[in-house]
């Protein structure tokens, strides 16, 4: 168990070196254009989609809230698209289609210029549709807080037009991974619902990362590299998969109030460790098999971001941003996933006296 979780782990960071090679290049280079980089233009913070991409000064803090919506809708196996007939030949239960919709809600605060603390906490609302082998049709349905976290930003270039900081986070494990409910095979009794039911990972999970921003006159980019790194099995015996994203942006500022971005977003997820003992028949549904839980996705997020430089609305910001999956290989079957809609809103406020 140990050698899987230690090559799980150099699995899940090994995207992230590349990224950290590109920030050690930005440090160590000379620039020749000195534009400085700053928060106050539209592109001034990445894509909504982009978690902790931006450092604050001294004294500042800021609010945030997400709203993102996901369908995921048909199996697939590897690169294959799968029928519910397909799932029945190993399967007596065969996932239809989830939806998901979460709201993030997010707090930044720098005690001093070369670190911001920041803190998030989500609420979940997501539901699944099923179909029997005889043909019979079920949802299920979970709702309440999932895992909240905790990071601190530690800038490394924080002057001229080319910022580096890492990102040192840690996810904590507030969603209930208890969640019960009633199918056709449970005579009405509440049971143990699969895996991708359950609101959090039930663990303790390290998040590091780098980012490395940079900014024209006219224009702004961006790259990240996050973790998401498992610590231990949880109290019903098994563990999430290893995580690692990187992602890669650009955008446009078109005006002083608007900003175009298109971005490229890399994903892959390990399979499950352990086992939740609730789930005595591997063979009813594949939602509640550990080892067909991970898989890689390639994503092509398209998004704009408005700010308010002026007026009533001096210093908020509103943002959107629509994924679309270019590419999915999954451990399967697996549903797949078909978009994602992110929508949010931030407004940073300076500390007293602060310009």
């Amino acid at each position: 168990m140990y050698t899987e979780v230690y090559i799980r782990s150099r699995k899940a960071l090994s995207n992230m070196t590349v990224v950290a090679m590109a920030a050690v290049a930005v440090v160590t280079t000379p620039v020749s254009a000195q534009y400085e980089w700053t928060s106050s233009r539209p592109d001034g913070h990445a894509p909504i989609g982009v978690m902790g991409e931006h450092t604050h000064e001294h004294g500042e803090f800021m609010f945030s809230y997400r709203f993102m919506r996901m369908l995921m809708d048909g199996n697939r196996d590897g690169t294959d698209r799968l029928e519910p007939a397909d799932v029945h030949a190993s399967f007596m239960v065969a996932p239809l289609d989830m939806t998901m919709t979460m709201h993030m809600a997010g707090f930044m605060y720098a005690p001093s210029d070369a670190v911001t603390l920041m803190a998030m906490a989500n609420w979940v609302d997501q539901s699944m549709n099923h179909v029997t082998r005889p043909g019979g049709n079920f949802e299920a349905v979970s709702s309440g807080l999932a895992d909240a976290s905790l990071s601190a930003l530690i800038g490394l270039k924080q002057a001229g037009s080319t910022r580096v900081h890492l990102n040192a986070g840690v996810s904590l494990p507030t969603g209930s991974i208890e969640e019960t409910g009633t199918n056709p095979m449970s005579m009405g009794q509440a049971v143990q619902m699969p895996y991708p039911m359950q609101l959090g990972s039930g663990t303790w999970d390290l998040k590091p990362g780098i980012t490395v921003l940079g900014m024209s006159e006219r224009a702004s980019w961006g790259l990240q590299g996050m973790g998401t790194l498992r610590l231990g099995e949880n109290s019903r015996g098994y563990r999430k998969g290893h995580a690692a994203d990187l992602t890669g942006w650009f955008a446009v500022k078109p005006g002083n109030r608007l900003s175009l971005s298109a971005r490229v977003l890399a994903r892959r997820w390990g399979n499950y460790g352990g086992h939740d003992h609730a789930y005595h028949h591997r063979m009813m549904v594949p939602t509640v098999r550990e080892e067909l839980r991970g898989g890689t996705r390639v994503d092509i997020p398209l998004g704009f971001n408005v700010y308010f430089p002026d007026g009533a609305l001096k210093g908020h910001r509103i943002a959107a941003e629509w994924h679309v999956p270019v590419y999915q290989n999954l451990n399967g079957p697996q549903l797949e996933t078909d978009w994602l809609l992110t929508l949010g809103w931030q407004k940073s406020f300076a500390p007293p006296g602060h310009d």
